[in-house]
């Protein structure tokens, strides 16, 4: 009789202690699942151009603000030293609309701003048969003085020659508008290295600036000097929609991690194509699948805790089921759904990293 008591009381015991554990337990039931990212973002070219070598690998983090891209612009430059007159180009513009309304982006004067029409008629002879002062290249340097006032003075380049016609371009001088010269081969003057005499100064043409595509940047303002070299405007393929252009690299506004990189460096890219995909670092999810029979529990809005499975002694993660799928996953047999979950901490999670979800 004793044995039967005791036995009876080891299993109301055991009985006891089996629902004592069940309603402490803090889970009703347990999935499989891995840490995904809940949305894709795209980067896009915002002009087309060049694309500068890279260096980024699927996968890598990238930091909010970082230097990911260079897409090259064409750069604009001064053909020689003068001054920028009649700037219409403002940045953002289409360039072929301002050449059609005013014929340029900007027009440049050169630096002496004078040119001289000559001919070897009158140039010095020391007999007959010395017609040396007639022959001339262009590139030649010169040297002009005044008829009037022999303190005018300047120095030119030859830049055509036909025949006895030859043409001077003024690259520095104190010389006034519709002053005659006489034109030398040497800076004294001597009347046997004179080239011409009593040509009149002219003002030289204004060079306009052309270029094709949009202006992303323009590098000088009305009237500025400039160098020969100097950079005039900066221009890309495309429609600028968003503008300034401050600079041409290309950054995200978070920090994340590259899904995709579907161009290669050095290759010529079209505005709007995808240079990254990126999921942010801090848009991460929890997915498992859940069996048809199951969908009763596994509802939208139901609360549940997960453990990661690589650290099953770190502290649980909070989370709330948003999303279930309405398509079949599973290719045949019972029926399965993916439901979403999204957490309240995502610290230390990495995409494809395996959990336990407990619904609560």
């Amino acid at each position: 009789m004793k044995k039967i008591v005791t036995i009876v009381l080891a299993l109301c015991l055991a009985l006891t202690t089996a629902v004592a554990f069940a309603e402490s337990a803090p889970y009703a039931a347990g999935y499989s699942g891995k840490v995904t990212y809940q949305k894709t973002i795209t980067l896009t070219a915002p002009y087309g151009g060049l694309l500068m070598d890279y260096d980024l690998r699927v996968g890598d983090a990238v930091q909010a603000g970082q230097a990911l891209f260079e897409i090259a612009t064409t750069k604009v430059y001064a053909p020689f030293d003068g001054t920028v007159r009649g700037l219409l180009a403002l940045a953002g513009d289409d360039a072929a609309t301002v050449q059609a309304k005013y014929g340029s982006l900007a027009m440049l004067e050169p630096s002496g701003k004078f040119v001289i029409n000559a001919n070897t008629s009158n140039a010095y002879k020391t007999s007959d048969n010395d017609n040396v002062n007639r022959y001339l290249n262009p590139g030649e340097t010169v040297y002009l003085r005044s008829s009037s006032d022999n303190k005018r003075t300047g120095i030119g380049r030859i830049t055509a020659v036909e025949g006895r016609n030859f043409t001077v371009e003024v690259l520095e001088s104190n010389l006034i508008m519709e002053d005659t010269v006489s034109i030398y081969r040497d800076q004294a003057y001597t009347t046997a290295q004179r080239l011409a005499s009593y040509t009149k100064v002219q003002k030289a043409d204004l060079t306009a600036i052309t270029a094709e595509g949009s202006v992303a940047r323009v590098s000088v303002q009305e009237g500025q000097a400039v160098k020969r070299g100097d950079l005039l405007f900066e221009m890309v393929e495309g429609t600028l929609d968003t503008l300034p252009v401050q600079e041409s690299f290309l950054s995200v506004p978070f920090d994340g991690v590259l899904l995709s990189l579907p161009q290669t460096a050095g290759t010529q890219v079209q505005q709007d194509a995808v240079l990254a995909t990126f999921y942010a670092k801090d848009d991460l999810i929890v997915s498992f699948d859940v069996d048809e029979g199951e969908l009763s529990v596994v509802r939208q809005g139901a609360d549940v805790t997960l453990t990661l499975d690589a650290k099953p002694s770190q502290d649980a993660i909070k989370g709330k089921i948003t999303a279930l799928s309405s398509m079949n996953t599973a290719g045949s047999g019972e029926a399965k759904y993916t439901a979403y979950v999204a957490l309240e901490s995502v610290e230390d999670l990495l995409v494809g990293m395996n959990v336990s979800v407990y619904i609560q």
